[in-house]
């Protein structure tokens, strides 16, 4: 027997790779052939490749270890989900006529792009090579490319060969196999029952009972490989994809979200997440189409309220991936040239579309970072027009086109900023303001961030004191409460909380003084006029004031004359009481648009210029701009300038008649720093009821 010479079995290598490669490249389109040629040779293992594929010497994957005497061979990590995968997704009816010979025309779905390799390459090592095959996870393809593989679907079918398409949305094939198709399977994102077959088939050993069904959800199939490792334990595997899909969640390996049921600190948000949830819930049992679903909102807000940790918490609610980016990371993922930024983009969409099996959420932060082009400088429109169009294009393509699994949120601090075609109906059409939460919403972030702490104690007062706070704030409360229970090595108390919020600062004793003095007013002339439900004073706090006074208003009736009236005393007893009891008055009445006579002079502007409530019926200007209308217009100044004197004499008599209780509860918050409202109100009555009566004369 000869042995062939060298450069014949060289030529016969080289033509058998040749031969991989075309075959390949039938199956991707021109852009993506040569990197699918090196994938099926990366990731394929032996036992996996078609009969005709020679294997190359150092990419493919190793061969699995020889069992041992006796022991059956497992198969890999890739070929146990893959195989489970499948088998979930098919009957054995199906998987029979799958082998037999016919012109038959397929397509498979799979549930993320990088599924579309490992599922091309176990059916033709299953099914034979029979098959044509059209692989693409193409988002953005161009006309040329579709119209070239329809033809190429076409021939094959003409000539009586099988086609099947794999990808991860039926848009992404050629229309004509769509068309032409015999029959669909949708490979769906591994649930419990897929994992938990897999690890039997991996390890032989009985997987963990009752796997969540949600286990792998917003996992890649790499990061399913690498939880499969060899001689790992079935809780080993288990226990590693629970970690992976935490941290993939951004909240830490060892951190937890709100629940969105309870999460009232969201308001509108909230009650909008639920439907979504429960919408996303009918559609995935069939009850519900997609076209029927909210797919684009947009969130905005000031800073601190708890946007981008919502989106964790929807995606969470809904039990469906999340995916969440900057506009910012259009330039960090790119060379910030115009083509780049624009790949970049529908890059983003383009991962989105890869997930949406059966649904993902696409959180975009900073929206407003792409420039409205109502207001776009010249200079920048050149630029930034291209970029933004094609934005809206791929958009439209996610949330308003025949796409479905969907739901884009953007997330933004400046609402303004945000370009109106963006928020038009079809593409991010419900805007939802998140807001500063009330006391229920301060408890309850309270509850979360204290994380099993203080779990029998009472924080309505401390809810109280919080009142005006951010989500953001309160975090940083607990953080530095607990750092006061650290450093002075003892366990974490209530009082601990308090001293966080109204921490003892050094405050000069004479400005001490004033500043109890001032928020002392406020309280008893809020009891005196009475206006309002007196909740809390406060010196110093998180908010950066030195002096807070709380005040809730009544929701009994429309906002009255009256009312507007007695809220404006209310405002100007601070500054009676400094002029009365100190003998001079302090610049903190005044200097910026929240003191205490820019919201009296705002409030009485509006009432004279805009609600027919004062001298005249004709509405001049809105609320927002009262002030510009007192700047500008003499009359209108003149006439604010009387009402408020009027109104400044009213609040001197109450501090004159109620000295007393204002005293009394000043020196109370100079040593302690807060009052509550019911201590505050006892004080008053025990100081009325001291009053002296006056005389009544017998006739």
């Amino acid at each position: 027997m000869t042995r062939r010479p060298a450069k014949v079995q060289r030529q016969r290598k080289a033509a058998a790779k040749k031969q991989v490669t075309r075959r390949v490249a039938k199956t991707s389109n021109p852009h993506t052939a040569a990197r699918a040629a090196v994938a099926a040779t990366v990731v394929a293992s032996p036992a996996e490749l078609p009969p005709d594929v020679e294997q190359g010497p150092v990419l493919a994957e190793a061969p699995p270890e020889k069992p041992a005497a006796g022991k059956k061979s497992r198969p890999s990590a890739r070929c146990a989900l893959v195989a489970s995968a499948f088998r979930q997704a098919t009957t054995g009816a199906v998987r029979k006529q799958l082998k037999l010979p016919g012109r038959v025309a397929i397509t498979l779905l799979v549930p993320g792009a990088e599924w579309i390799e490992p599922i091309r390459t176990m059916f033709i090592s299953r099914f034979g090579a029979r098959w044509e095959t059209i692989a693409t996870d193409a988002w953005n393809d161009t006309p040329a490319d579709k119209a070239a593989r329809n033809i190429e679907v076409a021939m094959h079918l003409a000539r009586g060969r099988a086609v099947i398409g794999f990808a991860v949305h039926l848009d992404a094939l050629p229309s004509t196999l769509v068309r032409a198709g015999d029959l669909t399977i949708r490979i769906k994102a591994p649930d419990g029952a897929v994992i938990a077959r897999a690890i039997r088939l991996f390890t032989g050993g009985r997987p963990p009972a009752g796997i969540d069904d949600k286990i792998a959800i917003s996992l890649e199939f790499h990061d399913l490989l690498a939880a499969f490792r060899k001689r790992s334990s079935p809780a080993e595997i288990v226990e590693r994809l629970h970690k992976a899909r935490t941290v993939l969640r951004g909240i830490g390996p060892t951190a937890r979200l709100p629940s969105l049921e309870t999460a009232v600190e969201y308001g509108a948000a909230r009650e909008w997440g639920l439907s979504l949830a429960r919408d996303i819930a009918n559609y995935r049992a069939g009850k519900l189409d997609w076209q029927d679903i909210d797919r684009g909102a947009c969130l905005f807000s000031e800073p601190g309220l708890g946007k981008s940790l919502y989106a964790r918490i929807l995606a969470e609610a809904c039990g469906v991936p999340l995916l969440a980016y900057s506009i910012a990371d259009l330039f960090a993922s790119s060379a910030g040239y115009l083509d780049s930024v624009i790949k970049a983009s529908r890059a983003i969409f383009g991962r989105a579309a890869s997930l949406a099996a059966p649904c993902c959420i696409l959180a975009l932060d900073e929206i407003d970072a792409l420039p409205n082009r109502a207001t776009m400088s010249p200079r920048g429109a050149d630029w930034w027009t291209p970029v933004v169009t094609d934005f809206l294009l791929s958009l439209d393509a996610a949330v308003a086109g025949q796409r479905a699994g969907i739901v884009v949120l953007g997330l933004t601090n400046n609402i303004r900023g945000v370009d109106a075609a963006i928020l038009r109906p079809g593409r991010l059409e419900r805007s939802i303001e998140l807001v500063r939460p009330g006391h229920a919403g301060i408890v309850n972030v309270l509850r979360y961030h204290l994380d099993g702490s203080l779990l029998d104690a009472d924080l309505t007062d401390v809810g109280h004191l919080l009142a005006g706070s951010t989500p953001a704030d309160i975090m940083m409360v607990v953080r530095s409460a607990r750092r006061i229970a650290r450093y002075a090595g003892r366990e974490f108390e209530l009082d601990d909380l308090i001293r966080s919020i109204a921490p003892a600062e050094e405050i000069a004793p004479a400005a001490l003084l004033r500043i109890s003095y001032h928020e002392a007013a406020h309280a008893i002339g809020s009891l005196a006029v009475p206006a309002g439900i007196l909740l809390r004073c406060v010196i110093g706090g998180t908010a950066g004031d030195l002096g807070r006074t709380f005040i809730k208003g009544e929701a009994d009736d429309l906002v009255t004359r009256d009312a507007v009236e007695r809220r404006a005393v209310v405002t100007l007893c601070g500054r009676a009481a400094e002029a009365l009891l100190i003998g001079d008055v302090g610049l903190g009445s005044g200097g910026d648009s929240d003191s205490d006579l820019a919201v009296v002079t705002q409030f009485l502007a509006s009432l004279h210029a805009s609600t027919g409530l004062g001298s005249t019926l004709v509405y001049l200007v809105s609320h927002e701009e009262a002030l510009e209308a007192v700047r500008t217009d003499l009359k209108m100044r003149a006439r604010v300038e009387r009402h408020m004197r009027r109104l400044q004499k009213r609040a001197d008599e109450i501090v004159r008649k109620h000295r007393d209780a204002i005293v009394a509860v000043a020196e109370q918050l100079r040593i302690r720093r807060h009052l509550t409202g019911d201590e505050i109100r006892r004080i008053f009555e025990l100081t009325t009821a001291a009053m002296p009566q006056p005389r009544t004369t017998k006739h």
